[in-house]
């Protein structure tokens, strides 16, 4: 059965919204905290990695030093490679207290890293030099660990240099400028460009993965910037709904106590005006009485009309505004969230649409509550979930039009959907729609709602700007 299409348009008792002034003390400071927390982090993260770092250059030297001890890797080796591990034991609190200084410090990494590799050079000069070919791939441990802490720039580095080493150790034999520790066998040359063309793949490739962990961890961070910063605007534009909602509610509090003070006033005074035609000539003491209590209320009448004054609040200035620049940041500030409910949001406005008059805050704020609605109608929805904000123009004025593919609005409802204080939804105030609607009067525009057969819509008409 098809379902009529049916369309409300706002009531004009909401035209008096008041409006309230948006708080940003708070996320401004939020904002610095978080920049010094982050300050902080990067601080705590640096220590961090280098006591790791000094910590592995530890546990290997101690390794080797043990292997050393157990496992002779050529007679006569022992006490040179036992010598260079502790060498490089000792080293580790030098390094320390270089990083303390706070100078260089990226310098000193890379210093760091070369002085390991002329260190594993010396243990394979004292393993037999050339002969000790099948032993390059303890070169990889450099590279590798350069990769993760350091840099990709780092790997590639370590790597060049670590092959740059061995075949200058390699060339220093060939002309017999180093003694020779140990015979060379016949095919030592072969063993060591094999070892050595693994030791440069495992670099590239290392380099590679770091370089891709190292973009994805800053796309990461920029996308929890993006989190963070929607996350304050959203914040800011809840304390200026609950603020308007307040101030909403207090307007027509004051207004219906009021009206009911100014007919009871006036009542009170057409009594004193029949006590007067009744009592002439009027005693001199009871005139001065029904005098006191004429001024008495005019008063009261003063006093009501200054508390309606100081509920009003003034309009905001208006500007002319883009519909399409509000849309795309309302877009930004749902994106995520309606991706985490796997909703859809399409953008349909021409960048040749004409200007609005309005308050750009203020028509983020109507645009921000509908979008939504439209995700909680559509949140519990097993079918396509779909949310389209497309804009027109025509004689003079300019359409926005925001779609779900929900189940619309029932008819019973859609009469008081811009009714303050009512709701469908158990955990509702049943004032977004209100206040949109009171928002869109001020400015000169219309909001309506409508139910179709592909779910539920509402039009925002606004005046297009001279």
């Amino acid at each position: 059965m098809d379902i009529p299409s049916t369309t409300i348009s706002l009531p004009s008792s909401l035209a008096h919204f008041p409006h309230g002034t948006p708080a940003t003390a708070a996320p401004i400071e939020d904002g610095a905290r978080r920049a010094g927390d982050q300050a902080r982090e990067e601080v705590e993260r640096r220590g961090r990695r280098l006591r790791h770092e000094l910590v592995v250059r530890l546990m290997v030297a101690l390794v080797l030093v043990l292997f050393n001890e157990l496992f002779e890797l050529r007679t006569g080796s022992q006490p040179m490679i036992r010598t260079l591990a502790l060498t490089a034991i000792l080293l580790t609190p030098l390094y320390w207290l270089g990083v303390q200084a706070g100078q260089r410090l990226r310098e000193q990494a890379y210093a760091r890293t070369g002085v390991d590799v002329l260190l594993i050079t010396a243990g394979l000069y004292a393993a037999g030099g050339l002969e000790a070919g099948r032993y390059v791939s303890l070169y990889a441990v450099v590279p590798i660990y350069a990769a993760l802490v350091f840099s990709s720039h780092a790997c590639l580095l370590a790597t060049a240099f670590s092959s740059l080493s061995f075949l200058a150790l390699a060339a220093l034999h060939q002309a017999g400028l180093l003694p020779l520790l140990a015979p060379v066998p016949a095919q030592a040359w072969v063993v060591a460009g094999f070892n050595l063309l693994v030791l440069n793949v495992v670099g590239a490739l290392a380099a590679v993965v770091a370089e891709a962990y190292r973009t994805s961890r800053r796309r990461l961070r920029t996308a929890c910037a993006d989190l963070e910063r929607a996350h304050d605007e959203l914040q800011r534009l809840n304390t200026y709904i609950q603020r308007a909602s307040r101030v909403y509610v207090l307007g027509e509090v004051v207004a219906g106590v009021t009206h009911e003070m100014r007919n009871v006033l006036q009542g009170a005074f057409g009594h004193l005006d029949l006590a007067r035609q009744k009592l002439v000539p009027l005693p001199a003491d009871v005139a001065a009485h029904l005098d006191q209590v004429s001024y008495s209320c005019e008063s009261a009448m003063r006093i009501i009309r200054s508390t309606l004054d100081a509920a009003r609040q003034p309009d905001h200035e208006r500007e002319p505004v883009a519909l399409g620049e509000v849309a795309q940041r309302v877009a930004d500030l749902k994106g995520f969230d309606l991706g985490r409910d796997g909703i859809t949001l399409a953008l349909d406005v021409p960048d040749t649409l004409p200007p609005v008059l309005g308050a750009p805050f203020q028509l983020q704020q109507v645009l921000l509550n509908l979008v939504a609605n439209a995700q909680d109608a559509l949140r519990e929805e097993s079918g396509p979930r779909d949310i389209e904000v497309r804009a027109r123009a025509a004689a003079g004025e300019v359409t926005l039009e925001v779609r779900d593919s929900g189940p619309g609005i029932p008819l019973d409802v859609l009469p008081h959907v811009f009714e303050p204080f009512y709701t469908t939804k158990s955990s509702g105030t049943g004032l977004g729609l209100a206040i949109s609607a009171g928002i869109v009067e001020r400015l000169g525009g219309r909001l309506s709602a409508a139910s179709d057969p592909t779910g539920a819509v509402f039009r925002l008409t606004l005046p297009a700007a001279a």
